[in-house]
Parts: C-alpha cells; sequence; structure tokens
C-alpha cells in the first residue's frame, strides 16, 4: 500500500514506508485494537519509538478510522428536554431557495424561540427500554435537573441498565458537572452536548408535537405527550439507534454542517 508525502513538508518522518505498512496490517488482523495495542505489537519493528498518536496518523493515512461498532451504540441512553405549546403558532417562516439546497448553510434560518405559555418536557431513549416523559412547569434550573431529574429519574435508570452510558443533549456546561456529582458510578459520553443531527432523541419530540393535536390546557397538552410516548413503538427508537452509523458518517462528510437527519 503506498504512502507519499510532500517534499519538504513538516519534519523528519518517524517511520519508513515499510513501517506504515506493517502498522495498517496489524490494525487490519487486530480490528478491535487500540492505537497504544498497536504500537505496543509494532515497536520491536520500528527503527525509532513512534507514539501513540504517530500510529494514528499512520492509520489515517491508510485510510483507516476508529469507528464506535453499532451494538456499542445501542448501549447509550439519550437525554433531551425540549418545549411544548398550547399555541398554534408553529414559527415556521418560509424561505426562497433553490431546488437541491436544503441543507446549504446560506439558505437556513436561526429562528428565536419566544417565550409562550407551555410546559418544558425531559425525557430519555434507550435500546431495549421505556421511560416516562418528566414535566418542568417554567425553565429547567440546575437546582431542578439535580434534584428533580437526575437522583429520582437517570440514577435508577442507568442502574437497571447494567454497561450503559448516559449522553445528555443540550445541557450546559454546569449542569453537566452536576450530573457528574449526582451520577459518580456512571459512564457518560463525550460527545458534543449541541449536536443534533448526531443524537436520535430530536426524532421523538418530532414524533411527539406531530401527533398532540390542539389540547386546550397545560394538564390536556402533559396527558396527550404521555400518552403518545407510552403508545410509541419500541421499533420506531430501535431504528433510530440503527441510523447512528450512518449519522455519523454524514456529519463527517458535510464537515459539521447539517445532514439529511
Amino acid at each position: 500500500m503506498p504512502f507519499t508525502r510532500k517534499p519538504g513538508s513538516g519534519g523528519p518522518r518517524q517511520t519508513s514506508r515499510r513501517e506504515d505498512h506493517n502498522i495498517v496490517i496489524n490494525a487490519r488482523v487486530q480490528r478491535t485494537a487500540s492505537s497504544a495495542a498497536i504500537q505496543a505489537q509494532v515497536a520491536p519493528s520500528l527503527g525509532a519509538p513512534a507514539s501513540s498518536r504517530i500510529i494514528r496518523r499512520r492509520l489515517a493515512e491508510g485510510h483507516l478510522g476508529s469507528r464506535r461498532p453499532l451494538r456499542e451504540w445501542n448501549q447509550v441512553v439519550f437525554s433531551d428536554e425540549s418545549r411544548f405549546k398550547l399555541s398554534i403558532d408553529d414559527n415556521h417562516v418560509r424561505l426562497w431557495r433553490p431546488r437541491g439546497e436544503r441543507l446549504n448553510p446560506a439558505f437556513s434560518l436561526q429562528l428565536l424561540i419566544a417565550v409562550t405559555v407551555g410546559v418544558m418536557v425531559w425525557g430519555v431513549i434507550a435500546y431495549n427500554t421505556q421511560s416516562p416523559l418528566v414535566f418542568i412547569r417554567g425553565a429547567m434550573t440546575a437546582q431542578q435537573y439535580g434534584h428533580n431529574i437526575l437522583p429520582p429519574h437517570v440514577l435508577p435508570l442507568m442502574q437497571r441498565l447494567p454497561g450503559a452510558i448516559f449522553h445528555q443533549y443540550n445541557v450546559r456546561n454546569h449542569m453537566a458537572r452536576l450530573s457528574e456529582d449526582c451520577l459518580p458510578n456512571v459512564t457518560t459520553l463525550p460527545l458534543p452536548a449541541r449536536s443534533p443531527d448526531l443524537f436520535p432523541i430530536e426524532h421523538i419530540w418530532d414524533h411527539l408535537g406531530r401527533r398532540v393535536g390542539g389540547p386546550t390546557s397545560l394538564n390536556e397538552l402533559e396527558a396527550r405527550l404521555q400518552q403518545i410516548r407510552n403508545e410509541m413503538s419500541q421499533d420506531i427508537i430501535q431504528s433510530l439507534y440503527a441510523s447512528m452509523l450512518d449519522r455519523i458518517a454524514s456529519c463527517i462528510h458535510a464537515t459539521g454542517g447539517s445532514t439529511g437527519y
């Protein structure tokens, strides 16, 4: 497998072409090995010591990248909060744009969300289990998150799911730190907190919003949302988990921009 380098760029290369080839071969044979493990395997054959960072660079040059297997994504519990309002004004704005440019940032708008009568809803999705919605009247504060969400809802759920990983979407830094204090033995997913195209729970809110109808009171709104969530097939949620690898590939292809998800 050939590796080329622009003449005169950067410092002296620490590995030869033959060594680069051996690094890639080791990764292809041991597909679940870490870069540190590959480093240890190839170290005796290298002319000079190479760090794990160098190993990862050589693998990238060989078109190999680390991927979290789908079965590992099934271990992630995604959490999020969303606001549902009584007003029938959906805040939609029409935008003139050429056909095929839906994902072009030049033809996208950022809308300000006005404060209206409604309810804040917090929820989670997990691959093999259901969890009820939690309703918060007013804004979600750190105090509410630390007292009304994490101990009574997140902790029992994570204890029922050995090996599960908790992800908090759209959570501010101080609230994320609060969760570390309240959930000391829970593993969290170190991914960006604000990447809607990556995280499937956004589709759950869309599912609820399209079916909630026109409730006339907050109590009716809450009851209707909970009913829809309880009736939702787990197949819908599992299909969203199955999309994770494609979501990440699309996000990388879009260099972090909008995707079809």
